[in-house]
């Protein structure tokens, strides 16, 4: 009887033990990079085994470029740096520049919480929406015409240097 019940309790935490293993092992391999970390090596996506997180960390360290990552947010270098926030910005801009329009004759919306919130500023939808409205055929001018990519910066600049000259916006939002 006492042998079974220490066979049960040892079942028992050793499902405890395994299940905490393998939660830990999802949540680290949710990085974008393996254990030789950011850098050129993690750029390559078939060396994400144990002989090839060798090859990315001798790829890192024999070409500094880790170090350059780190310096300059490059290579998986970042996880919410300023290159990564300009970059989310431009892409949510040129995926959803019709409804943010549409959503900015009204100046209120979905997607103008979701641009405020990627400008630093979440607690100022409402402000931000506002501004929009105001400023519309400045910020969405298509005077100039040019392909989607070059469009979102243009329409992301404009709406930073309205952003710029609202006193409140300028020091709410981090943009």
């Amino acid at each position: 009887m006492l042998n079974h019940s220490f066979r049960l309790f040892f079942k028992i935490q050793l499902i405890i033990v395994s299940l905490v293993c393998l939660m830990t092992s999802f949540s680290v391999s949710a990085e974008p990079y393996g254990m030789a970390g950011c850098g050129l090596g993690s750029m390559v996506s078939v060396w994400k085994n144990d002989i090839g997180q060798v090859l990315a960390a001798t790829t890192n360290g024999s070409l500094s470029s880790q170090t350059f990552g780190i310096t300059s947010g490059t290579s998986n270098c970042t996880t919410d740096g300023i290159v990564r926030a300009d970059k989310a910005q431009e892409v949510f801009v040129i995926y959803n520049e019709e409804p943010l329009e549409l959503e900015t004759t009204r100046g209120t919306g979905e997607r103008i919480r979701t641009i405020a919130s990627l400008l630093g500023c979440p607690t100022h939808g409402s402000q931000l929406g506002k501004l929009m409205k105001e400023k519309h055929s400045f910020i969405f001018d298509k005077s100039k015409e040019g392909d989607s990519v070059s469009r979102s910066k243009v329409i992301l600049s404009r709406l930073k240097s309205k952003i710029a000259e609202d006193s409140e916006l300028k020091q709410a939002c981090l943009y």
